[in-house]
Formats: C-alpha cells, structure tokens, sequence
C-alpha cells in the first residue's frame, strides 16, 4: 500500500508540473488573435471551413458576440469547466473539453483548435509533451459525428415529416449533447479494456510495473470522472433556469411564458437521462478501481506479513542455537570443573543442550502460533491490559 502511494504521489508531481508548464506554453504572443479554425454547419448538412488565425475583434463583429461571449469559447484546451450558455433570440454556446461551438437559428459554428498554429513562449518548453494533434483529431471526430448524425436523421430521411418541423437549434442541441456522451463513453469503454489487463497482471503478480499501471489507471478514470459529473451538471444547470430553456427558442422566438419550454424540456431531460447512464459507468469503473487497489493493497500485506513471520522464525532458531552456544561457552572455559574425567560427560552436556535448545525453539513456536491465530469471535472477558 505505501508503494502504491508512493507512486501515485510521484505521478501526480509530475502530472502537476506537466500542467503547469503547458500552461505557460498555451499562453499565445498575441492576445488579440483566435488560434483556431472555424467550421460552419449549415442547414443542408454540409461544412465550410475557414482557416485562421482570425483577429478576437473580427469574430465578435462577425457572429455578433460580445468579449465575454468569446471569452467562454477561448478557454484553456486541458482545463475546461463545461457549460451551456443562452443568449435569448441569438445563439447557444457550447463550452466542453473536446467540443466548443455557437448553435444560431439557421447554422451551427465550431471553433477548432489548429495543431500548426498553437503558439508557444520563448520559455525553452517547445519539449513539453502536450498532445496538440490528438486534442485537435478528437475535435475533429465530434464534428465529424455531428455531422454524419445530423445528415442520417435529418437531411437524408425525407420520408418523416414530422423531423422538418423540428427547429434546427434543438437538431444541433441534442447532437451536440449526444456526441458529448458518446466521447466519454468511448473512453470509458478504453478505460475498462485497460483495466481487465491490469487487473489480471496486478492479481497473476505484483510488480513496480503493474503498481505503475494501476497508479495511471486511477488517475486517467478519476479524470474522466470529474469530466463526466461537470458535463452532467451543466445540463441540470440549464433545467434549473426556466429563462434559458426559453431563450434556446431561437427559431420560433415569440414571447413565451416561463412555463411554455416542454419541447427544449424533454430534449434536455432525455439528454441528461444519457449522460446519467454515462457517469454510472464511469463510476462504477472507479469503484471497481478503487476495488483493485484494496485488494492490490491486502496482497501486499499479507507478502509484508509472510516475511515479517519469516523473519521472526529466523530468530526463534537463532536465540535457540545462542542458548546453546551460551552453554558451550561455559564449558569451554580452561577451568576445572570435574566432569573432565568422566567418559560420559561430553553426552551428557550435549544432550541437555539439545534439550534445551528444541525445548527453547518449540515453546518460542508455540507462543508464535497462539499470537498468530485469529479469533473470530468476540470475547466475554475484556483485556485492559
């Protein structure tokens, strides 16, 4: 157990000071630029892309943002607080870890980060190892799956009329949260394949290897844990607040009581249904991790034990042979003691310390074996002492 913390502690300096530095390194020369790419989803499913960078004040005028507006699109790519943002009659802002993008009325804007644009600081940290070509594949594969989601239920499925009526924001809303659940579900599905082959190595035997592994292990599920909960939470965040269920209305934007949201309503309350499931997942993969670690644990103590048992017989036989010595000592001594003539007298001294040596060893057993045994039940007479 102190090796497996120890190895977390040492993997979690390491992941703090990893975080730090690419964080220094994601710090851009030049504020006023969005290192980004833009791709526009329009209503017949098709994508237009744009390639920046592109300057902050640019975008704003263009989408009709405000800075703060951006400020939630232009977030930190490791550390992202998920969230769903409304502004009534005008766009949905999605901020999530791997998917950040404004929902309008007629089309739908992602914002890319491009690998070959990050910028880094003169800082000497172009070694750090951060991970830009994966961060931006993943962005890629959600809109990729937005995208193939959207043509299959709403563009090419003519024959249903009544998905035409649907407006296009909630199309956008529900595959956006959809594809957000399935991101995570698809790691966590990696996460348990990861987890059978450590869990079998850790329980056929326990090394550094396998203590790393579970170490990281831990580390990655607790991750996607947190991420899991937070993107759970901002749906409920968005339940919660009647004025922004009837802000997402932005096709149909007449006024509305704060009652009239059943659509939107349904659409979130199936979409937090799905990412529930998601997160019991996630959950139940750490506990199980969690599981291993106790057990990976006991194994260890019980090894710590066996040695600790050996290590006592070593010295039982020991302190045996030393009273025999003792013994030896005595008679070997160059004084007269009387026994020297007698032909049985080298006999004798040998047995007796025979005899005292098995009976030394045996009774030190059999008080080793009385401390050992486990009672199972609970004694009337209570030890103070």
């Amino acid at each position: 157990m102190r090796l497996f913390s120890y190895f977390l502690r040492k993997q979690t300096n390491l992941f703090d000071t990893i975080r730090r530095y690419q964080s220094i390194d994601f710090i851009p020369t030049q504020s006023y630029k969005l290192n980004c790419d833009i791709i526009i989803l329009t209503k017949d499913g098709q994508l237009t892309n744009h390639y920046g960078p592109f300057e902050r004040a640019q975008i704003c005028q263009q989408f009709n943002l405000e800075p703060r507006d951006l400020q939630k699109i232009d977030t930190d790519l490791l550390i992202n607080v998920p969230v769903i943002d409304v502004r009534q009659n005008k766009f949905i802002c999605f901020s999530y870890r791997r998917l950040r993008s404004l929902v309008e009325a007629n089309r739908s804007i992602f914002f890319l980060p491009s690998a070959d644009k990050v910028t880094s600081e003169p800082l000497g940290l172009n070694s750090t190892p951060i991970h830009w070509e994966r961060i931006a594949r993943d962005y890629h594969r959600n809109i990729e799956f937005i995208q193939r989601i959207y043509n299959e239920r709403f563009v090419q499925n003519q024959s249903l009329h009544y998905l035409q009526s649907i407006p296009f924001e909630f199309c956008l809303t529900e595959i956006n949260l959809e594809a957000i659940a399935n991101g995570l579900r698809t790691k966590t599905n990696e996460l348990v394949i990861q987890f059978k082959n450590v869990r079998e190595r850790a329980y056929s035997r326990i090394t550094l290897t396998s203590l790393r592994e579970l170490a990281l292990l831990k580390e990655k599920v607790d991750k996607y844990k947190r991420n899991a909960d937070l993107a759970h939470q901002s749906i409920v965040d968005v339940l919660a607040q009647d004025e922004d269920m009837i802000g997402m209305y932005l096709t149909d934007n007449r006024k509305r009581d704060l009652s009239d949201h059943m659509q939107i309503e349904l659409l979130l309350e199936a979409s937090t249904k799905q990412m529930a499931e998601v997160r019991r997942s996630i959950t139940d993969l750490s506990d199980s991790v969690h599981t291993l670690e106790s057990a990976t644990g006991f194994m260890l103590d019980a090894v710590r034990n066996e040695l600790l048992a050996f290590e006592i017989r070593i010295n039982v036989v020991t302190m045996g042979f030393g009273l025999g010595a003792f013994i030896a000592g005595i008679y070997g001594m160059n004084l007269t003691n009387g026994f020297e003539q007698n032909p049985y007298a080298f006999y004798a001294v040998a047995g007796t310390t025979l005899c005292f040596i098995g009976g030394a060893i045996a009774i030190a057993f059999v008080r080793l074996l009385r401390y050992r045994k486990v009672r199972l039940h609970r004694s009337n007479k209570i030890d103070i002492f």
